[in-house]
């Protein structure tokens, strides 16, 4: 009984702690109902945006440029900061244009939230 109850007592922690998960990347949101792409959806608003208008096409000081996956997931906290910010301020993206759509910035925050899918 006393075995019993010492395996009980150690089991049961140690089945919540893994059964719990720590980090929020790939979490799902309730803001986001269906799994966004990163080929049909962030690609394009990424260089409809931000890589056609010559501004991130290629790299310079302070502007990375963002045309692959690995570009764009690299500076997706970056990108999300900017183009959240209001267009009077001096770091809004994109840079001289109007601020995005809602639904684009919310996309784009869920694809991260979504783990940065190169799908």
């Amino acid at each position: 009984m006393r075995v019993t109850y010492i395996i009980a007592v150690i089991a049961i922690p140690i089945g919540f702690i893994l059964s719990c998960k720590s980090d929020k990347l790939g979490e799902q949101n309730p803001d986001c109902p269906t799994e966004i792409s990163f080929s049909s959806q962030v690609q394009p608003l990424i260089q409809t945006n931000c890589s056609t208008s010559g501004c991130h096409a290629t790299p310079g000081p302070g502007k990375p440029a963002l045309n692959s996956h690995a570009e764009i997931s690299a500076n997706a906290s970056q990108i999300r900061n900017v183009i959240n910010k209001n267009p009077g301020d001096p770091n809004f993206m994109p840079l001289g244009g109007q601020k995005l759509a809602d639904s684009l910035i919310q996309q784009f925050e869920c694809w991260i939230d979504q783990g940065l899918q190169d799908n």
